[in-house]
């Protein structure tokens, strides 16, 4: 994308020679109005009229003129102009004084304010339609009438319309506690996602969707290959919130975090919990097999069920790829299990996220828990939401 000069800058004499392009083939038009077409083409130079407006930006020049059309011919004439403001009303000689400026309006938005003293021609551009998002700057290249998007810091795209990292970082940039539909750019790919923003039981700032699991199916299973892959399953669920359609997204090996929010959905009511981990993304820390060790205990952990959560008493193992010595018991991908020994062998019960194991295998996400539970035995499914900060 061009944005520099227009035109190179000819002297003889120390007068500005007239460009051909402009002073021959090219003749001013005005117009009034605040809103041009995109895609009309820049050959007859339209100028748009904003009554009672001022640009106030250094100026190539000022001249006298008997009208408009002088004014906006020597803007055409002057390869350093881009738009011009032109008196209201005429002097005692008769004449109106013109700006020469050299820069418009898109570029220089704070400098554009309303007056009483003169008129603001700029000549038409498809920054008139304001194409670029999220607080850009619109350039306009006057030769051709193409534009570019100089996009504010986190910001992507042709119109700077997709957001490039996380949820918090959009959640810095909006500035808002409204959760909202952000655009990710994730390995070069955009992904739209329903950002969780503001506190909904995990704390403040922007949460990034990674799963969603349904503890009566087995896409999510301990066993699954889903945890140590990187493919993506059913991308539109990251768009939906906490309702009951299964999902893992690209954030799931794409995203950096320091928490991770853990919420269960059953019978209608949710809750969370958050781990501190930091960590290159979720599938740094599961897809290896390795456990990795949380701290958060096993009445947090119950905090996930309500008053019907149970857990044995003993061995209490909890985190990441949470197994005891016989594998073939309970197990978890993301959660605590334990038993009612004085071992970690032949873990009974467990609260958590891609799950399995005796007893209760077909629970993937919710509460299992049998032999001395402190609560009573447990097989409880439950719809499980995994977002990470």
């Amino acid at each position: 994308m061009f944005f520099g000069l227009l035109y190179p800058l000819l002297f003889e004499l120390s007068v500005l020679i007239p460009d051909p392009a402009f002073s021959q083939e090219s003749n001013p038009v005005y117009r009034e109005g605040n809103r041009a077409s995109s895609t009309r083409t820049f050959l007859t130079r339209t100028f748009i009229k904003h009554e009672f407006h001022h640009l106030n930006v250094p100026l190539v020049g000022t001249v006298a003129v008997s009208d408009v059309f002088d004014c906006t011919l020597e803007c055409l004439s002057n390869p350093l102009c881009y738009s011009v403001n032109l008196a209201a009303f005429k002097g005692t000689h008769g004449k109106l004084w013109c700006e020469l400026l050299s820069s418009d309006k898109f570029r220089n938005s704070t400098e554009y304010k309303g007056n009483k003293s003169s008129h603001h021609f700029a000549i038409e551009s498809p920054c008139s339609s304001s194409p670029c998002q999220h607080e850009a700057t619109c350039v306009t290249n006057y030769r051709d009438g193409s534009f570019g998007c100089r996009c504010a810091k986190g910001f992507k795209g042709e119109y700077c319309e997709k957001v490039t990292g996380s949820c918090k970082e959009a959640y810095n940039l909006f500035k808002s506690n409204a959760s909202q539909m952000v655009t990710l750019y994730l390995d070069s790919k955009p992904i739209t996602v329903l950002c969780q923003m503001g506190d909904f039981g995990c704390g403040d700032g922007g949460w990034t969707p990674v799963m969603k699991i349904n503890g009566h199916q087995e896409t999510f299973h301990y066993d699954s290959l889903y945890w140590s892959d990187k493919n993506e399953y059913n991308t539109p669920g990251g768009r939906t919130g906490f309702d009951s359609q299964e999902t893992k997204l690209p954030t799931y090996w794409n995203t950096p975090l320091s928490k991770i929010c853990l919420g269960m959905k059953i019978s209608g009511q949710l809750r969370f919990i958050v781990i501190n981990m930091q960590a290159n993304s979720l599938h740094s820390l599961i897809a290896d097999g390795i456990w990795r060790a949380s701290s958060l205990g096993r009445n947090e952990w119950k905090k996930l069920i309500g008053a019907q959560g149970s857990l044995q008493l003993n061995c209490s193992k909890e985190g990441f790829n949470a197994v005891c010595s016989l594998s073939r018991h309970s197990k978890a991908r993301i959660g605590y299990v334990a038993n009612e020994n004085n071992h970690c062998d032949s873990c009974d019960s467990r609260i958590g996220f891609g799950t399995g194991g005796s007893p209760g295998n077909s629970t993937t996400c919710g509460n299992v828990a049998a032999y001395s539970p402190d609560n009573g035995d447990r097989y409880i499914k439950a719809m499980g939401y995994i977002l990470v900060q």
